[in-house]
């Protein structure tokens, strides 16, 4: 049923109600369109695989075709994969399915059989139809796969049995081989196991051998391991069209759940996300959200992207809805702790005081996103410290949230605020004199900056008038003085 579902799993146009009608995926084989699969309406009024379509017309002339998507399965498939990921820290999708192996995941769920009911409860969540199979090795799950979901994991013995018992017709060896076997009289997998192997690679081959030790487990799997691609990208089509932004609001939402499943699987956070909306007929129109801190919540995004949505117009009628994204940062979960239960009570507050400054952070940053989607990127920005060391170039600024090297460390007393340019101070009978007299206090402190360049060399000092209050001066090398900031 994949190349059905993963047609469905991408339309928008009410897929239930296309369930239920009669429908089915049709391939071309040698110029001739056949029937590759088809739903449960579909068989009702005899419409199975392998039909020709004019056959499969002829029986059911309701019935709705669709041209079978490589392309679709692909994706469908590895979203499997990413949702499996909750699952097995080892999945491998090969021939139209998954291998998870469950091995080492017992502990974390409290048992094999919780861990199955729970990978149940997910798929039926997607409306994934699921043949299965449990063995001790993959080659050995495929060979016992059958219809139906196992949320229950048999025994030793039982896995033995249900293998000896598999028709050598199941085995993935050449025809040629097969009607060998059946011409010795071998109809099951146990019967060939009980024949010596040496006599087997003789006869048929090393390869044989190879293959039942892989079945077995007695060889480790040589299937490669899926690894989530290094960017998103996800679609949703409505043939009909959506004419609201409310109605976009569903398909937003059903694809920043994928995507916050690719973020846990690749254990990382976006820094940015695009949505691109493209209509039927006219230009495509694109929406770029920017986060300042790390957010893997579909519920945030969706919530930000929501307010930057009213802030741009649509085109009349969506048809396809895609959402992509390639700025990653790596994760750091700070908040795990392998020995929570045995924290004494003063290392449980310092804990709960980390967590309440890590909640605050989470929601500042959670303000600025919001803001920046409501009022746009430019209307929200923040002073920060730059690279030099002279005042007046120290400070600028920059977009808020926005990521920047680490500033210069500049060490004495400065005051908060500066004049907008420094201002010359008059040396009267050796007397400096700025509105009135000044008297030095401490000092001096040098700066020296872009010395590569020019020589730009300060010498600071704390100064003060008759009534107390305090400037910041400084002396060039040519003698001259000038004020350049105030304290409060």
């Amino acid at each position: 049923m994949l190349p059905l579902e993963a047609l469905l799993d991408n339309q928008l146009d009410n897929p239930k109600k296309q369930q239920q009608s009669p429908t089915a995926v049709v391939s071309q084989e040698k110029n001739i369109l056949r029937i590759l699969c088809c739903n449960n309406s579909a068989k009702q009024s005899g419409v199975e695989p392998e039909l020709t379509l004019s056959t499969a017309l002829t029986l059911c002339p309701t019935l709705v075709t669709l041209q079978q998507q490589s392309a679709s399965e692909k994706s469908t498939l590895q979203r499997l994969a990413l949702l499996a990921y909750n699952f097995s820290p080892t999945v491998i999708i090969a021939e139209q399915g998954l291998w998870l192996e469950l091995s080492g995941c017992e502990q974390l769920f409290h048992g094999y059989n919780q861990l199955l009911q729970q990978l149940q409860q997910a798929l039926l969540s997607r409306s994934i139809s699921v043949d299965m199979g449990i063995a001790a090795s993959a080659d050995g799950a495929r060979l016992l796969c059958r219809s139906g979901f196992q949320n229950r994991l048999p025994n030793s013995a039982e896995l033995q049995l249900q293998l000896q018992a598999t028709s050598i017709r199941k085995l993935a060896i050449n025809k040629r081989q097969q009607q060998s076997f059946q011409q010795l009289g071998l109809d099951s997998l146990g019967d060939l196991l009980a024949l010596p192997r040496a006599e087997l690679a003789r006869r048929f081959g090393t390869g044989i051998v190879d293959y039942l030790q892989l079945l077995l487990g007695e060889k480790p799997c040589r299937l490669q391991r899926f690894q989530p691609p290094a960017s998103f990208h996800d679609l949703l089509q409505n043939p009909q069209g959506i004419f609201s932004k409310q109605g976009l609001l569903f398909p937003m939402k059903t694809l920043l759940q994928r995507f916050s499943l690719y973020l846990q699987a690749r254990q990382c956070h976006c820094r940015t996300f695009e949505w691109r909306f493209e209509p039927l007929l006219g230009e495509p129109v694109s929406m770029r959200v920017t986060l300042s801190g790390s957010h893997n919540s579909w519920t945030n995004l969706l919530d930000l992207s929501r307010l930057q949505l009213d802030r741009i117009a649509l085109p009349a009628s969506i048809e396809t809805i895609i959402l992509t994204s390639d700025d990653f940062i790596e994760a750091t979960p700070g908040e795990l702790d392998l020995f929570d239960s045995v924290l004494s009570d003063n290392a449980t507050i310092k804990k709960r005081r980390k967590e309440g400054k890590e909640t605050e952070s989470t929601e500042t940053h959670r303000l600025i996103d919001s803001l920046r989607a409501r009022l746009g990127p430019e209307a929200l920005l923040q002073p920060a410290l730059g690279p030099d060391y002279l005042p007046e170039k120290a400070g600028k600024i920059i977009a808020a949230g926005e990521r920047q090297q680490p500033a210069i460390a500049h060490h004495g007393l400065q005051p908060l605020w500066l004049l907008p340019k420094p201002v010359s101070v008059q040396m009267r009978n050796q007397q400096l004199f700025w509105r009135q007299r000044l008297y030095i206090l401490s000092g001096p402190q040098r700066l020296c900056d872009n010395w590569w360049q020019t020589d730009q060399q300060r010498d600071y000092y704390l100064a003060c008038d008759a009534e107390g209050a305090r400037y910041w001066l400084f002396r060039q090398p040519d003698g001259d003085w000038f004020v350049q900031g105030l304290f409060a």
